[in-house]
């Protein structure tokens, strides 16, 4: 039996196999798939921790908690004025649910075990209405509670009415500017695309204390404003924070007065030729023309319109406010219910979340309609 033994050459010359293509394909696929899922566990994860904090109580609040916490029972010898300071606490539901009279004061520094004394309540009563108080405290103060005289609900609705409008209007008035300065051909063109670029350079923080008095001097020549709580002063505030939302801005501008420039004037002609009146070109023409501008402008003023803040909190009376600072309501001046803050901004950004996959068909269809000629 002869052993062959391969010489030092012939091993030096000897090459590991060399992965097919087939092998590169699984290899690249594998590889694009652990990207993905890092990539979406990243992105996800801000979204998680919220709803995971949502539960958390506010003294467990500077503890990060990748899971809800352990239940805990609400003791009973916990102090009344630190369970409606620290979890805001219904008095008023309280005693109704305990049959404790409606005018009856209960001090702050009683414990829970002084009111079931005074009033021969059941411990076992007091534990079973504090039952999830612990881990739901958060939810159940955003929906069932009224904070500042208002409701999470009324405060959800104020900013879809005032989303909506802001958006509608917004779009067909920049739609309007843009076909008026479209090609920029005339000096006063130019000159008022400038006066519209202009509001980038300008700070929100200059301009909103003359605004406030402009309204409020508007407001004055109304006498049905001046009563608080009225329908009218309600629906002026509103009004005012939409008027703010659709005045000209420098991007919408930039984009209508961009689209509209390309499309050719002949189209414009052809129409007036066959017998077309301007409204009906902008509308049945130059309206479907625009499909890719209005959907670039709604994904990027949705957000910003439906997060508002700034403006709200100064137009509108607290009973009157939008969802953020309805939320930011919940700050006291010695102590602040983060389970409540938690729950509300993950409350607020569910509705957003639901329309962006309902409609998210003609989100992608009004963006890629730009992208093949044709």
């Amino acid at each position: 039996m002869s052993t062959q033994f391969l010489s030092p050459e012939k091993i030096k010359d000897t090459k590991p196999p060399v992965i097919g293509l087939k092998g590169r394909r699984i290899g690249l696929r594998i590889f694009a798939t652990v990207i993905m899922i890092v990539y979406s566990v990243v992105t996800l994860f801000p979204f998680y921790a919220l709803f995971i904090r949502s539960f958390v109580p506010t003294k467990e609040s500077s503890e990060l908690h990748l899971w809800l916490p352990e239940v805990q029972e609400v003791s009973v010898n916990q102090e009344i004025g630190n369970l409606a300071v620290f979890y805001n606490l219904d008095m008023k539901a309280f005693k109704i649910a305990m049959g404790i009279p409606e005018t009856a004061y209960i001090p702050s520094r009683d414990k829970l075990v002084d009111v079931a004394e005074k009033y021969n309540l059941n411990i076992a009563d007091i534990q079973q209405y504090f039952e999830g108080f612990y881990l739901y405290n958060g939810w159940n103060t955003l929906f069932r509670t009224s904070m500042n005289s208002q409701t999470f609900w009324r405060a959800l609705t104020r900013t879809f009415i005032v989303t909506f409008f802001s958006l509608l209007l917004s779009i067909i008035l920049s739609i309007m500017t843009g076909y008026g300065l479209a090609g920029l051909k005339r000096k006063d063109q130019m000159t008022v695309y400038n006066i519209y670029l202009l509001q980038m350079v300008i700070p929100i923080m200059l301009i909103i204390l003359p605004q406030y008095q402009l309204f409020q001097w508007i407001y004055n020549l109304f006498p049905q404003y001046n009563v608080q709580g009225s329908a009218f002063r309600y629906s002026a505030q509103l009004i005012a924070l939409i008027l703010i939302n659709i005045k000209g801005t420098a991007l919408s501008t930039m984009i209508f007065t961009s689209a509209i420039s390309g499309i050719p004037k002949d189209l414009e002609d052809s129409a007036m030729i066959d017998g077309a009146s301007r409204i009906q070109y902008l509308r049945q023409i130059l309206f479907p023309l625009l499909k890719v501008p209005i959907v670039s402008l709604v994904v990027i003023q949705l957000p910003a319109f439906y997060n508002q803040f700034l403006e709200p909190y100064v137009y509108l009376d607290p009973p009157n406010s939008t969802l953020l600072p309805f939320i930011q309501s919940a700050v006291g001046q010695f102590s602040t219910n983060f389970q409540v803050i938690y729950a509300g901004v993950f409350a607020s950004v569910v509705p957003l979340v639901i329309l962006y996959l309902v409609f998210r068909s003609y989100f992608v269809e009004g963006v890629m309609a730009g992208a093949i000629k044709g």
